[in-house]
């Protein structure tokens, strides 16, 4: 599902689910997304292209008995549209994450509850410095006067590697958090089961 693309004067701006994960977009009409978070989604975007790569964050709050496959992590897309073919160069990124040692009580997260637990990630060094240049290349193609004849900004955090495959584990409850300024804290951007996120990155391929 897709937003309405914004009008030039505020060009890149619209956001489509990319599921894969679970989604940041879709927004009202696609089940799953929290409505306290839809003016969060709206801004991310242009949050994501000024933000400082080391305080993206996101938390996967998830059944205490999950363990995801060795080395398997979110990663972080990008993917930035031309609406005219050649008007600047079409942008497709995904960047890992790498999960880390920090606790909930550290970041601010709520305690997970009983037979719940947390998984955290965050951008490691090497990464970070991929999306500083990501951030680079979207405001240079911005910049460029084609770039008025409309574009696409879509972003999401691919997680479907994650999904536990159990069947004893696939209906419970898999919650998404994301951090992109370390001021603004976390907010929910999904809400689902490790079967809805095999279901529909099954829909995407």
């Amino acid at each position: 599902m897709k937003v309405k693309p914004m009008s030039p004067k505020n060009p890149g701006s619209s956001l489509r689910r990319s599921l894969l994960l679970a989604g940041v977009a879709g927004l009202a009409a696609c089940g799953g997304i929290p409505l306290s978070s839809l003016p969060k989604l709206v801004q991310l975007s242009s949050q994501l292209l000024d933000a400082d790569p080391a305080q993206f964050i996101v938390a996967l709050q998830v059944d205490a008995r999950v363990a995801p496959p060795p080395g398997a992590v979110p990663l972080l897309q990008i993917q930035l549209q031309p609406k005219v073919e050649g008007a600047f160069a079409p942008l497709d990124r995904k960047l890992p994450l790498a999960l880390t040692t920090a606790t909930s009580a550290t970041l601010s997260l709520d305690a997970p509850g009983p037979g719940r637990r947390w998984l955290v990630y965050s951008l490691p060094p090497a990464t970070q410095a991929e999306l500083q240049k990501v951030q680079a290349m979207v405001k240079q193609a911005q910049a460029q006067p084609g770039y008025q004849r409309g574009g696409r900004l879509a972003l999401g955090v691919e997680q479907k590697d994650l999904a536990v495959t159990d069947p004893a584990l696939a209906r419970t409850r898999w919650s998404t958090w994301m951090q992109v300024k370390q001021s603004e804290g976390f907010f929910e951007v999904w809400n689902g089961t490790p079967e809805e996120i095999k279901r529909l990155a099954e829909t995407k391929k």
